[in-house]
């Protein structure tokens, strides 16, 4: 990504700024929709943190390395996509997101390296 930066010297420059692209992001998270994880309602949080913590942390490792902050917005996707597993799968948070997310926060801050995007997210953002 080109973009205008002032440099160390107070000069205004064009750079380029490492970061991950709109179409890559985008088709991250058209893989992770495709997953259709809130259909595995027979899965526990754990089944469904090793089939997304693969693709999770080589995602991360390669568009995280020099921009982490980029990430944001298709980490939240990712967090999004739990909150509705968990929706579809306990009839106690059907049409009660908050509760959802409620529920999904106490767990994260119980075992915060469940998900691998889990403990990197929040020191991004």
């Amino acid at each position: 990504m080109n973009c205008y930066l002032k440099c160390k010297d107070g000069v205004i420059r064009n750079n380029f700024i490492a970061t991950v692209s709109k179409t890559a992001a985008k088709g991250f998270r058209d893989k992770i929709k495709a997953l259709e994880i809130h259909k595995k309602i027979g899965c526990k949080i754990d089944m469904i943190a090793e089939l997304l913590n693969p693709m999770l942390r080589g995602w991360m490792n390669y568009f995280g390395k020099f921009n982490p902050s980029a990430m944001k917005n298709t980490l939240q996707c990712i967090e999004h996509r739990l909150i509705k597993w968990a929706m579809c799968k306990y009839k106690s948070f059907r049409g009660r997101r908050q509760r959802a997310e409620k529920w999904l926060s106490s767990i994260r801050k119980r075992e915060p390296k469940l998900f691998a995007h889990w403990s990197r997210m929040y020191s991004y953002c």
